[in-house]
């Protein structure tokens, strides 16, 4: 079986997993997730975004997995969603909404596809609070060590899905990002 890793599980980490499901053969893919929860994504997490930021991206830019995100946002409770000052009566597909709402939607759609690949005979693991500080390309393939307590593995193919490269920490808030990559 065929040894994938996919480094960063946000949505590029998302859309990824979804192309690999689409073959019959199965694959062992290994997720590998810097934050608390795989699937949310940086830019859409509650730890780096207050929930009066918006997405700059509306659902009818979203390509759909199980679901348009705007038909996501549908079957959510009117409580949830007021929470972030949305109105479900008013929900269109061109609207910009905070980006903690996307980041749910895409941790859904994430676990959604984790238990397909699994249905599937795929071998998934995901690892949460994973950093790769070692990672080699060698003959034999890609070679990935982990912060954590396990052994260095190879991969026939690594997707490098980080993301953003963010500046110190005292140039940054919750509310003000110096870079232009989260506008």
């Amino acid at each position: 079986m065929k040894k994938i890793a996919i480094v960063g599980a946000g949505p590029t980490g998302i859309y990824t997993l979804f192309s690999l499901l689409q073959q019959q053969t199965p694959l062992s893919i290994s997720i590998f997730e810097q934050a608390d929860e795989a699937g949310v994504g940086m830019p859409y997490s509650d730890e780096e975004n207050s929930k009066m930021m918006l997405a700059n991206i509306a659902s009818i830019e979203i390509p759909p997995i199980y679901c348009t995100y705007l038909e996501w946002l549908q079957k959510q409770e009117a409580s949830h969603l007021q929470r972030y000052g949305v109105k479900k009566e008013t929900l269109h597909d061109r609207q910009f909404l905070p980006r903690i709402l996307l980041g749910e939607y895409f941790r859904d759609q994430f676990l959604r596809l984790v238990d397909q690949a699994r249905k599937q005979k795929f071998a998934v693991a995901v690892m949460n609070h994973a950093r790769l500080p070692i990672w080699q390309i060698t003959n034999a393939g890609v070679m990935l060590a982990t912060n954590q307590d396990l052994p260095s593995e190879t991969f026939d193919l690594a997707v490098i899905a980080t993301g953003h490269v963010w500046p110190d920490e005292e140039e940054a808030t919750r509310t003000y990002f110096p870079s232009r990559g989260q506008a």
